[in-house]
């Protein structure tokens, strides 16, 4: 069954990106929208000014990674659908500044991003129908009588109901979209070293890992000849977070937005914004807004990020995870007052940190990726983590 194309968007990264009428009613929604206005690096365009592209292209660049997989694995028309929507939706429920909101906010909504991602997904799911432009509506109920519904209402509370099904019950579909080897890190990757300019870094071959898949007993699993595949992904992953997402400078400005968000809500000055649906209405420029007119000690950052006065870095060393309390101690009492960025653990390994990477060897036996690699003697991971650790001080 070829599904309906509704619009076809240009992408810079894979062409021509198409959307069904469901998936175009979806990101012509206003709470879809929104992330137009959400960048996808906070603070590396102080470093890399390019690097200013959004959320809102990452989601639909994800969304047809998510469609490479589905191809390749011979998803029937109905998860090939579900698969998709978990992909277009999978960072609906971002604030502004992406993970420096989540940092200084989380505590203060009681949900992380998935979580509030799920409630948007629901609000949009319920609203869908009410924003739909005519033409889009007709389409849906063209769409709607090829999955089997006698109308579009049924239709689009079918596929709501399934993406978030999926999505909460961490299923195939939703881990082709979020597992170690997912169709978001996949384009991240690809998408954060386009726009940064570093694209030399980025050493992830997204057709042939993409391509290589199969999906046995509900798991994703790779055939052993893309091994090295897996590894070249793990190293532009560890290439990125070291001279990108972890670069000085962009984590001096991270930490200053996270300290800026926390001061606005401390403020009062986002208070309206608590409820799903308000939430799903606050975006970067809302922010800044509130901050500028409003704000006490957040606007005063805010200004100093104007002016790129940023905090700069007195000491930073890597350290072995076990000395990590009593090094952060140490450095708090040399250099107080100060700010210490403990970003995450910084290691050339497999990124396990979604789950294990499942390895089809040559006899047709599955296996974690680090039994294949005991087993053929030929491992380019190191096991060892270590402590990336930084201390600012304001200038």
């Amino acid at each position: 069954m070829r599904p309906l194309v509704a619009k076809v968007i240009r992408d810079p990264l894979y062409g021509d990106i198409r959307l069904n009428f469901l998936e175009a009613a979806i990101m012509d929604h206003v709470a879809f929208q929104r992330l137009r206005r959400i960048t996808q690096l906070a603070g590396a365009p102080f470093v890399y000014p390019a690097a200013v592209h959004t959320r809102f292209s990452h989601s639909l660049g994800t969304m047809n990674v998510a469609k490479l997989y589905a191809d390749a694995l011979e998803l029937s028309p109905e998860d090939y659908l579900i698969t998709a929507l978990c992909a277009l939706l999978h960072d609906v429920g971002h604030g502004p500044f992406s993970h420096c909101f989540e940092d200084a906010a989380s505590s203060w909504l009681g949900m992380n991003h998935e979580q509030i991602g799920i409630s948007i997904m629901q609000l949009i799911g319920n609203t869908l129908l009410d924003q739909c432009p005519a033409k889009l509506l007709q389409g849906l109920k063209r769409e709607a009588h090829i999955y089997g519904f006698d109308n579009a209402r049924d239709y689009v509370q079918w596929a709501f109901e399934e993406t978030i099904s999926a999505v909460k019950n961490e299923d195939y579909r939703a881990h082709i979209v979020d597992g170690p080897m997912g169709a978001d890190r996949l384009d991240f990757i690809t998408r954060d070293a386009y726009f940064t300019g570093v694209s030399a870094f980025n050493t992830v071959d997204i057709f042939r890992l993409t391509g290589n898949a199969l999906l046995m007993d509900g798991q994703l699993v790779y055939r052993a000849k893309v091994v090295d595949n897996i590894y070249g992904l793990t190293l532009g992953r560890f290439l990125m977070y070291k001279n990108v997402y972890y670069h000085k400078t962009s984590r001096a400005a991270e930490l200053m937005m996270q300290l800026m968000i926390t001061e606005a809500i401390e403020e009062g000055l986002l208070d309206g914004y608590r409820s799903v649906k308000e939430f799903s209405n606050l975006d970067e420029p809302t922010l800044l807004g509130l901050v500028k007119i409003k704000g006490g000690k957040s606007a005063q950052i805010y200004d100093q990020l104007l002016r790129r006065k940023l905090w700069k870095v007195v000491e930073e060393r890597i350290v072995k995870a076990e000395q990590q309390s009593q090094i952060l101690e140490e450095l708090y009492l040399l250099h107080a007052p100060c700010h210490i960025d403990v970003p995450e653990k910084l290691s050339l390994i497999s990124p396990m940190d979604r789950g294990e990477v499942l390895i089809l060897d040559e006899k047709g036996v599955v296996m974690p990726l680090s039994d294949y690699e005991e087993k053929t003697g030929y491992s380019l991971l190191q096991q060892e983590m270590n402590v990336f650790v930084r201390v600012y001080k304001e200038v």
